[in-house]
């Protein structure tokens, strides 16, 4: 900690000297809570604003955080432009348990110059990542200290002012207790208990294919903002089609920070046992619906909506090949008069009729 306080001293006595004809942004970034809730990670990348340009000596980055919410700092994704060569490795530290520091080390040599480029993030290049260590689970802030933070020179000159964005104001954060998935046919069941939390809007639930790269919203289930006591979350995905998948939640905070839950393991949905017409969905509707079936074997199937007298009205599916498994299709009854209907599916083998009211 010693020869972080000189380095300081140091810096502002220079600073104090020198006149200003450099300038930088550095931005902290891409703030994360990760490890079921225990991690704290955030970047931070330096970008050069001014036409002439400088090179990198020794600087440091410094950011208060709400007293003793966050320690234990982890440096990683050190850019070897400024931890090799006329650099030692960076080191961070917590000062007071309330500000964590990055120091750039500096040692001989040209340096390497700070890039003008804002690259596809725009924030210039990154210098390293920071994981903390989360200690407490309240509101908290981690913002820039601008007033001990400096980009130095080799040379110590020019002096360079920098421009310090990018803090985070968030609840470190929701303790989730267990996410558990139950299947039944083709329906999930997901269920979700936490033991505290602070500043909790709800929770968006998404899933994907294992195949697939792609995350898809299903819908947001309601936080209960702050609590002491267990609480606990369902929410049922229904009428799927075979295949392997995973789900997440994605808290989200009121001040819009958000972190994710994974579910650990996969959901296998297999083929169906029996075949099965169930019943439409919504019943009674206006003027659409949606009609689900299950198909052991492969089979070509004829759908068909018929009314009151028997006459048919609609044919979905006519004698069409499918092979086994869920299906789901949609039935819209725009051009039909309020009333009892009939829809019966048909296969190879099997045959099955259910009721359904429109109501206009």
């Amino acid at each position: 900690m010693k020869k972080y306080l000189l380095f300081l001293f140091a810096l502002l006595f220079v600073s104090g000297t020198m006149v200003s004809s450099q300038t930088a942004t550095v931005t902290a970034t891409n703030f994360d809570i990760t490890n079921a809730g225990t991690k704290f990670t955030f970047d931070i990348f330096v970008l050069r604003t001014s036409a002439q340009p400088y090179n990198m000596g020794l600087s440091t980055f410094v950011m208060d955080f709400t007293e003793n919410v966050i320690t234990n700092p982890v440096i990683s994704n050190q850019n070897p432009k400024y931890s090799t060569v006329g650099y030692g490795p960076m080191e961070t530290v917590i000062f007071f348990g309330q500000q964590v520091a990055l120091q750039i080390n500096y040692i001989s040599g040209p340096g390497e110059e700070v890039t003008s480029d804002p690259g596809g993030n725009g924030f210039g290049e990154k210098v390293a990542t920071l994981t903390l260590d989360i200690v407490q689970n309240v509101q908290a802030e981690v913002i820039w200290n601008a007033s001990s933070s400096a980009i130095v020179t080799p040379t110590f000159t020019p002096e360079v002012t920098s421009t310090y964005n990018g803090n985070y104001t968030g609840t470190l954060p929701v303790e989730l207790n267990a996410f558990n998935s139950i299947v039944s046919n083709n329906n999930v069941t997901l269920k979700w208990s936490t033991s505290e939390e602070r500043n909790n809007s709800g929770f968006d639930i998404e899933r994907k294919l294992v195949s697939s790269s792609d995350w898809q919203k299903l819908n947001f289930v309601e936080g209960s903002g702050n609590s002491v006591q267990t609480v606990e979350y369902s929410y049922k995905d229904n009428n799927l089609n075979m295949g392997s998948y995973q789900y997440r939640l994605k808290q989200i905070d009121f001040n819009g920070n958000y972190e994710y839950f994974n579910l650990q393991n996969e959901v296998e949905i297999g083929s169906p046992q029996v075949f099965e017409l169930k019943q439409n969905y919504p019943n009674p509707f206006n003027p659409s619906t949606k009609i689900s079936f299950s198909l052991p074997v492969d089979s070509k199937v004829t759908l068909e909506i018929y009314d009151m007298s028997g006459k048919m009205v609609s044919r979905i599916l006519n004698n069409e090949f499918r092979s086994a498994n869920y299906y789901t299709v949609d039935f819209n009854a725009s051009g039909l008069s309020s009333g009892m209907y009939f829809y019966t599916l048909k296969s190879s083998n099997n045959v099955d009729t259910k009721k359904m009211l429109l109501v206009k």
